[in-house]
């Protein structure tokens, strides 16, 4: 009898110790996570900016080649489906001055709704005016996570900014 209580208590201590030594890996790693989350959003954002300009400058691409339509359709190699993109008369994605024309360029562009890694996206539509007054505007759209970090899109050149990870408001 005395010999199953000592195998009872040893694979209870076995067992404790298989519980506490889960408990140390899992809270290693999960304090880990929370140091990384940061860099992990700042880069799966670089990566989204990266893509945005790649679409932009697949449209333009088409643009020139189909000669210059207001209206440019893209087929993907996967797909069928086409998807046809507005463009201004330079050729860049631009949604003709709708209401709310950030969120229509990024529908456009992205094909999904303003969200990365379950944040809202906010898209401001920014007018730097040139130094020039006979050159009128810059017309910016700018993508911002609430983090701060946020890319611009110009829709007069296409140019796409790199991420800045600074806040906005400094």
């Amino acid at each position: 009898m005395s010999s199953n209580t000592e195998k009872n208590e040893k694979s209870l201590a076995e067992f404790v110790v298989i519980v506490v030594l889960v408990g140390v890996l899992m809270s290693i790693f999960i304090n880990y996570f929370i140091k990384q989350e940061a860099q992990f959003s700042e880069t799966g954002f670089k990566t989204l900016a990266q893509k945005f300009s790649t679409k932009v400058a697949i449209t333009h691409a088409q643009w020139l080649m189909d000669k210059q339509p207001s209206v440019v359709s893209l087929v993907s190699i996967n797909s069928e489906v086409k998807q046809f993109v507005t463009v201004n008369k330079q050729g860049w994605v631009d949604a003709n001055d709708k209401p709310l024309v950030c969120e229509e360029i990024w529908q456009l562009v992205m094909e999904s709704p303003l969200s990365f890694m379950k944040q809202s996206i906010a898209a401001i539509e920014v007018k730097k005016f040139l130094a020039q007054p006979s050159q009128g505007a810059s017309l910016i759209c700018r993508y911002v996570l609430p983090n701060g970090a946020y890319f611009d899109y110009n829709r007069l050149n296409g140019r796409v900014s790199a991420v800045n990870t600074e806040s906005i408001l400094q």
